[in-house]
């Protein structure tokens, strides 16, 4: 009786606790489980229209795009170049956009309309000139530049006007969130109802390359919106750390369960090469990932600043500053390396299509290692109590380096069963490894963005962004190292060589070698990562008397700006 009543007493004290926590976050916390549900719920849908979306992108991969709509390979890979080409255009302009809340100065505007009058006046141009003499390269170039530019400087106004309208009330990506989901569902649909068979196929072309486009740009930055919006959801780096970690969990939840239901949906409808699976499938599935996503609106982004303040951020000066903030060169050198460190992976598979002939268990085996993400993100909140993010980052990326070591002696396992199970322990600890480092690699970022602004007094969010765009274009540089380095151990074009054993192991090892050296480059830049939990309490701290307008010496005063979009 006595152990009945204690042990009724803590499960009574946590459903009180959950009843108070429902509308009203603990004590220096910010969040409440209601919230929290809402943008989590919210996130399952926009994962949903996301996921919906990935069928209709722009590459060879994508069923719509290649399998049903016969968009040849070539123009594919000539088009998406034009569309690196051009977005450089629209990256530092975008930076502008973000970190003035689409206010921009009427001078900056006035040279944004004239210049935009003259892109529509050149791509009129490029409409009407002959481009035959380029067809080998790709039909009617000139229009697909045209196209491209019109469809940059769409997304560009509507950047300006929704954060503009919106953006003091809901926040820097909030607004994102809210509102581009919508164009994002309407050129789906689209793109699907094109009436393709009717087209000559240089028209077809077109109509293909402005609806993915415009479908990609709003869609971009709407999943990319829910990601920072988490971020965001609390100035408290620990309670930032525990939304991170739990909110993927049930994001992507039901975009896993699509993943796996809709082959067999499919089969009810002609199977995945039928464009009548599309026609109901985008709309329905993505009109009801579209509505969920709005739950999002209850979520609040909260940043610690003067409720008043009117951001006037320069370019010029913005870029000056991050390019001295030395955490922004630790976190990007070190993402840069982990296209490295990632490449063993690709082992497993091979190994299973050539050399024990199980390509059966495939799926299976990318199913099973990609369990341990889950307990990988449930711990993480409890690391984070115990470690500084240096710390976990060290150990992790460690365990990840041990675990990458250990793929080595996977040639030297003669019985295919127990190289099956000696390949999936491997794959679920480098999971189990990585799954946390994620986690604080993107609370980082946003505890980044908070020195920044306490160093620089402004939020540079757009344009940090820069920096990590152009480290990104460097890691895909340094990404063509590996093909080279296999090209020296034989592999080249025929893939069918991996059969023979004596070359496929020294492919494997090159392969682990290159994946061993990219786990410690990204281990490296850590060393010198010391922003402490210490650190950014005096961060947080200080940003709050700022924004009381309080000498920094004074108490604490929490003045946490809410963008809200619904009433408290």
């Amino acid at each position: 009786m006595d152990t009945a009543e204690k042990e009724k007493v803590p499960s009574g004290q946590r459903l009180q606790k959950l009843r108070r926590n429902w509308n009203h976050p603990n004590e220096g916390e910010y969040v409440s489980i209601k919230e929290f549900l809402s943008m989590g719920m919210g996130g399952m849908g926009i994962e949903m229209l996301r996921e919906v979306t990935r069928l209709l992108e722009f590459t060879g991969t994508a069923f719509v795009t290649g399998m049903i709509y016969n968009i040849f390979l070539k123009d594919i890979y000539i088009i998406n170049i034009i569309g690196v080409v051009l977005s450089y255009l629209l990256i530092p302009l975008n930076a502008m956009i973000i970190d003035n809340l689409g206010v921009l100065p009427k001078r900056f505007m006035r040279t944004l309309h004239l210049g935009t009058v003259l892109l529509l006046l050149l791509s009129a141009l490029l409409w009407t000139l002959p481009s035959a003499q380029f067809d080998h390269i790709l039909k009617d170039i000139y229009k697909h530049v045209a196209l491209r530019i019109i469809c940059t400087l769409v997304f560009v106004y509507a950047s300006i006007y929704v954060l503009k309208l919106f953006g003091k009330k809901y926040g820097k990506f909030k607004p994102f969130v809210v509102f581009f989901g919508i164009p994002t569902f309407l050129f789906s649909v689209a793109m699907v109802y094109l009436p393709v068979q009717d087209m000559r196929y240089s028209t077809k072309l077109l109509w293909v390359h402005l609806l993915t486009t415009l479908i990609v740009s709003f869609r971009d930055s709407y999943t990319g919106g829910i990601v920072n919006l988490q971020g965001l959801m609390s100035p408290n780096s620990q309670e930032r750390t525990r939304i991170q970690s739990i909110a993927p969990i049930i994001t992507t939840s039901l975009r896993a369960l699509f993943s796996i239901v809709f082959p067999m949906m499919a089969n009810v409808t002609g199977g995945q090469t039928n464009i009548a699976t599309y026609r109901w499938v985008v709309p329905v599935i993505g009109a009801l990932g579209l509505l969920e996503g709005l739950l999002v609106i209850r979520a609040k982004e909260r940043v610690i600043r003067p409720p008043d303040e009117k951001p006037k951020v320069e370019l010029r000066k913005s870029i000056k500053q991050i390019l001295t903030n030395k955490y922004i060169w630790i976190k990007n050198i070190s993402n840069m390396f982990i296209v490295f460190s990632g490449v063993n992976r690709g082992i497993l598979s091979w190994m299973l299509l050539y050399g024990t002939r199980m390509e059966f268990f495939m799926g299976a085996m990318i199913a099973i290692t990609g369990i341990p993400s889950t307990p990988g993100n449930l711990i993480t909140p409890a690391m984070s109590r115990r470690f500084s993010k240096r710390q976990i980052m060290l150990m992790m990326r460690s365990l990840e380096m041990l675990v990458t070591i250990c793929f080595l002696f996977i040639p030297y396992i003669r019985n295919d069963t127990l190289l099956v199970g000696y390949m999936i322990l491997l794959g679920t600890l480098h999971t189990f490894s990585t799954t946390p480092c994620d986690v604080i690699g993107n609370t980082i970022n946003y505890d980044i963005w908070d020195y920044e602004q306490w160093r620089s007094g402004e939020r540079l969010e757009g344009s940090m962004s820069l920096f990590g765009y152009l480290t990104d274009r460097l890691g895909m540089i340094l990404g063509y190292i590996t093909p080279y380095l296999l090209k020296t151990v034989g592999l080249v074009n025929d893939w069918d060589i991996l059969f023979d054993p004596v070359i496929r192991n020294r492919i494997f090892m090159m392969h682990s070698m290159i994946a061993i050296a990219g786990a410690a480059l990204v281990i490296v830049p850590y060393l010198f990562y010391d922003l402490t939990p210490e650190k950014l309490q005096r961060i947080f701290d200080d940003l709050q008397q700022r924004a009381a307008g309080q000498p920094h010496t004074a108490a604490p005063q929490y003045a946490v700006a809410e963008n809200q979009g619904s009433e408290k």
